[in-house]
């Protein structure tokens, strides 16, 4: 990897911005559920299989996307642009998980759902310029690659799991059901 001295997704103001912009969109669409004027579900319709997936995988970010980037923010503390980074990093998931908690007790619990994906969706924009930030250790770029890929497949899972579960059912599928 290249180091490279710029910080785009990782600068303080850029982090503001799409903090504020993934959460006002959230709570515009959260909003609208709980008013009935979108036609999403105001809760997850997970299978209790789903659910069990979705515990362990709670438990899976908690220690790849909170801990093991945490862990790395003091390792790496003397580096200041890895130290802004995990910084910048750290701040991003504490206000989403201050958004999911908070708009999902004032609006509709499947906010945490759109929450999610617009978190997820920048989170992999700040770990990949973190990637190319300097020149890492061996084990530092392989645990900074660990969390790029947990939250690529976080994308994926919320994408094919999560995001369905709040479509309202189509008359097919209610037929099909039914």
């Amino acid at each position: 990897m290249n180091p490279t001295p710029t910080l785009v997704a990782n600068s303080w103001l850029t982090v503001f911005f799409a903090l504020l912009l993934a959460t006002l969109l959230s709570a515009l669409v959260g909003w609208f559920v709980k008013k009935r004027a979108l036609p999403l579900k105001p809760m997850m319709a997970f299978s209790s299989q789903q659910w069990r997936f979705i515990r362990i995988w709670v438990k899976v970010a908690l220690v790849v996307g909170v801990i093991l980037p945490l862990v790395m923010w003091v390792t790496f503390w003397e580096q200041s642009l890895v130290r802004q980074f995990f910084s910048c990093y750290l701040l991003t998931v504490a206000v989403q998980l201050a958004c999911e908690v908070t708009l999902s007790r004032l609006l509709t619990q499947s906010v945490v759902v759109i929450i999610g994906t617009l978190y997820t969706g920048y989170r992999i924009w700040q770990v990949w310029e973190g990637l190319h930030l300097v020149a890492y250790p061996m084990y530092g770029l392989g645990l900074l690659g660990l969390v790029l890929c947990f939250w690529v497949a976080n994308l994926i899972m919320l994408m094919s799991v999560a995001i369905p579960s709040i479509f309202p059912e189509s008359e097919e599928q209610s037929a099909e059901t039914g």
